[in-house]
């Protein structure tokens, strides 16, 4: 479990109405050490010859989405406002793949009110499955790209999938419509891949945890003698994930380093800080979505990459983020710029939520306990610094709030539109000037920008809107 992935006692412990079906459930990083820092090293990809092509997260218009709204987000208003808010935006014409709880079909059909019946396929799941609306993540979309005549789009899934019940969509998704659900013997997720036009990026976290699966025997994979498992790997994610394009790995090139704890002691007020939510081994954030943006050629031929910067948000914001990682996202712009990119900086905002307040003692007490063994280094740092039993300690959990993980069509059919994610309201009201700012950005890239609605309740559970969809076809 890295410091992104937060299950244990100590976590609930300390955020105890900490929001359900977060994006990084069940995720798993194993612990980074040597050998996965030597296998970052020599890993490279190279264009393969074969047939799958994945769906493009830039270019073209939308032609079809697929979505999925579980009862826990059909019934929070905080969440269909940003569910809607897609479905609207979407140009008429656009085809949809609905997954739904069976008992929520009447409620979920209304929304579509102002799209064709026609172009609605809805996937009933039994509402004793659990799913999450995290579309985005659970496999990947992709075409043969030696099938001209009838291009049937593939939903593309990892070995194993273990949030919820997500692992079933694609499967029951095949039942309903004309998808085909395939499995690659690789550990990847959607989120974590952006497809571009001759490349295709790839966090570097998930090609390390298939390298340390296949080593520890957990998938099913010989490889074959005189081949390291580098080079094998390499072959099997051309031949099952897209060999048309050039794969490019995305992460830092040594660990980040960040402890899930911290003890903060600011204008005598004592903070625990969890700066780790979303955090992977060697991306600042665990997904690459969350942090990049791919949006086409730029007016020198170069392709433009948005790469997010948390000390932009701090400079718009008058704010500090002490565990923002900045040169990490620094190092990723800088390797862009090295390989050629259009490399553009925008803000990304790093946040805390108070989460708790408790009595120092009773931190002291759970840390006594075998459960909150994590925590005895803060409750000695917080002793050191004079707090007393009954000092309180305000618990900060933090998260991302990012203008990367947005839709964009790049279309010479109709035009250059992207769909952003709006934030500054009620207590983030202050975000608004990072919601203009984008707009801004995006409009002088020749881009028509559409508002979302508040995704601040998505953001909390570390993702966005590129998150609650997938692409499944693209217009010219």
């Amino acid at each position: 479990m890295g410091a992104g992935t937060y299950g244990d006692a100590a976590y609930r412990f300390l955020v105890p109405d900490a929001p359900h079906h977060k994006r990084t459930d069940s995720d798993l990083f194993p612990a980074f050490d040597s050998t996965r820092a030597t296998t970052l090293n020599v890993f490279r990809a190279r264009p393969g010859v074969q047939r799958p092509r994945l769906i493009s997260s830039w270019s073209g218009t939308i032609e079809s989405l697929l979505l999925s709204f579980p009862s826990y987000g059909v019934q929070a208003p905080e969440l269909t406002a940003g569910y809607r808010s897609v479905i609207n935006a979407m140009r008429i014409g656009t085809r949809f793949v609905v997954v739904h709880h069976e008992s929520d079909r009447q409620l979920v059909e209304e929304w579509f009110s102002g799209h064709p019946a026609t172009n609605v396929s809805y996937v009933p799941m039994p509402d004793y499955v659990d799913f999450t609306d995290w579309a985005e993540d659970g496999y990947l979309a992709l075409v043969d790209a030696d099938d001209t005549d009838d291009l049937r789009t593939y939903l593309l899934e990892p070995w194993s999938f273990p949030r919820s019940g997500d692992s079933l969509i694609a499967d029951t998704a095949e039942e309903f419509t004309a998808l085909r659900a395939s499995q690659a013997p690789l550990v990847f997720q959607g989120g974590n891949c952006l497809i571009g036009d001759d490349f295709w990026l790839l966090g570097t976290d998930y090609v390390l945890d298939t390298l340390e699966l296949i080593r520890s025997g957990e998938l099913p994979i010989s490889v074959p003698e005189g081949r390291t498992e580098v080079e094998f790997v390499r072959e099997l994610f051309r031949r099952h994930v897209d060999s048309t394009r050039e794969l490019q790995l995305v992460g830092t090139k040594r660990p980040l380093g960040l402890k899930r704890y911290y003890a903060t002691v600011s204008d005598g007020e004592f903070f625990l800080d969890l700066p780790g939510g979303g955090t992977g081994d060697l991306q600042p954030i665990f997904h690459i979505d969350m942090f990049v943006t791919l949006a086409g050629p730029a007016d020198d031929g170069r392709f433009r990459v948005l790469v997010g910067s948390p000390a932009l948000a701090d400079a718009a914001l008058g704010t500090k983020s002490p565990f923002a990682l900045q040169t990490a996202y620094d190092e990723i712009a800088a390797e862009f710029d090295r390989l050629g990119f259009a490399v553009v900086r925008n803000p990304l905002v790093h946040r805390p939520q108070i989460t708790q307040r408790l009595t120092f003692a009773a931190l002291r007490d759970f840390a006594a306990t075998p459960d909150g063994a994590e925590l005895r280094e803060v409750v000695a740092q917080f002793t050191a610094a004079g707090a007393q039993p009954d000092t309180v300690v305000q618990v900060r959990s933090w998260h991302h709030i990012t203008w990367n993980n947005c839709l964009v069509e790049n279309s010479s059919s109709a035009g250059k539109s992207v769909y952003l994610p709006t934030f500054g309201y009620g207590e983030q009201a202050d975000l608004a000037v990072i919601d203009d700012e984008m707009e801004r950005l995006w409009t002088g890239f020749g881009f028509s920008v559409v508002r979302l609605a508040d995704f601040n309740a998505f953001a909390s559970r570390l993702g966005v809107v590129h998150c609650i969809k997938k692409y499944l076809g693209r217009g010219e």
